[in-house]
């Protein structure tokens, strides 16, 4: 059997993307995941929008969301190593989040909680006529990076702003992969102060920090 964790990238996509990381803050790492794999998840995500509650209502954004869905943070998992990689350096997962932006979603620039110190956010599928990107301002411009179904964006939440215009399509499904430095000052937040990686029932279970909002992005994620 394959192991899940196993990393996904070529060796020279990773060293370049490492090298691009400890410059700039930032990498964008193309075909992350399949096309195949990326359309699974994405009509997952999709699905679930039918299922009563699964979602937290982001009206303030226009999107839906859910803290660590059981598949998000299979995917968590399964980045760690690639994401160790590009950092540089061991990590801890802290957790994921699954998003689904409606047609007029719009994210506000801002930066992410601690728990957001080494961040992805992975694109998984969508319904529009062109590409909304993403953007991130990193030594004193302002980039707007679109990214394909499989495609990932790398970079230093809780450091580089980042935002997202209005967006005119149908749905966008994006995942977002948190983590911190196993060695670095946020190192307490593995996990996001939950006693284990997967789905999380706050009705049952306890996270030890705050889950405040990030600043501007109105949810658990950017």
């Amino acid at each position: 059997m394959t192991d899940p964790r196993a990393a996904i990238a070529p060796a020279d996509m990773i060293a370049r993307s490492a090298a691009h990381f400890a410059a700039e803050g930032f990498s964008v790492l193309r075909g992350v995941l399949a096309p195949a794999e990326a359309e699974l998840c994405a009509n997952y995500a999709v699905m679930q929008t039918g299922v009563p509650g699964y979602y937290t209502v982001e009206e303030t954004l226009g999107s839906q969301g859910r803290y660590a869905d059981t598949l998000s943070e299979c995917l968590l998992l399964r980045v760690l190593p690639l994401m160790e990689r590009v950092a540089g350096g061991p990590l801890h997962p802290c957790y994921s989040y699954l998003r689904v932006y409606m047609p007029g979603a719009e994210l506000p620039r801002h930066l992410d909680r601690p728990s957001c110190e080494i961040s992805t956010s992975l694109t998984l599928g969508f319904d529009a006529d062109q590409p909304w990107t993403l953007g991130v301002q990193a030594g004193g411009r302002d980039l707007e990076l679109p990214l394909a179904p499989g495609d990932m964006l790398a970079y230093k939440g809780a450091e580089l702003p980042h935002w997202r215009g209005r967006f005119d399509g149908r749905y966008w499904v994006q995942v977002f992969l948190h983590y911190v430095r196993a060695d670095g000052e946020f190192a307490d937040y593995r996990f996001d102060g939950r006693d284990r990686i997967g789905p999380f029932d706050p009705a049952r279970q306890v996270r030890r920090f705050d889950a405040a909002p990030s600043t501007g992005a109105g949810g658990e994620a950017s």
